[in-house]
């Protein structure tokens, strides 16, 4: 096999190479797309999930504030993954729902509930053993 028929064997296998690869960005594409649907879609509810449970003074309370304060500010509230296997599993689900959702959305989840900052400067006082 000389030079001149390799060449366009080698062609169409980098085109087909090309081919693929942007099909697999697309499926990429698409997915993500979909993802960011579903947790527009739960998030809100998820979010008031949490936010319910936080409001209250059980020790799913504390871990829902904690995890909603690690979305409102992880520096100084980092997530212990190990909260998310101390709660109900309704509440992993949301919680799991809130922290994708604020991967995805172009806002601060705290400015989808009413007067959010109050909120979670109110989580964030309960937690450092302040008056809540």
């Amino acid at each position: 096999m000389n030079r001149e028929t390799r060449m366009p064997k080698l062609t169409e296998r980098l085109s087909e190479r090309n081919r693929q690869a942007l099909e697999a960005m697309h499926a990429a594409e698409a997915d993500a797309e979909q993802r960011l649907a579903r947790v527009e879609k739960l998030g809100p509810t998820a979010l008031l999930r949490l936010v319910a449970v936080a409001q209250g003074d059980s020790g799913q309370s504390h871990h829902c504030r904690r995890i909603l304060l690690a979305v409102y500010n992880g520096p100084e509230w980092p997530l212990e993954l190990t909260r998310l296997r101390v709660i109900d599993r309704d509440l992993q689900e949301a919680a799991l729902v809130v922290i994708e959702w604020a991967t995805y959305t172009g806002r601060e989840l705290h400015e989808y509930l009413d007067d959010g900052d109050r909120l979670m400067q109110r989580f964030w006082l309960i937690e450092n053993g302040g008056e809540g």
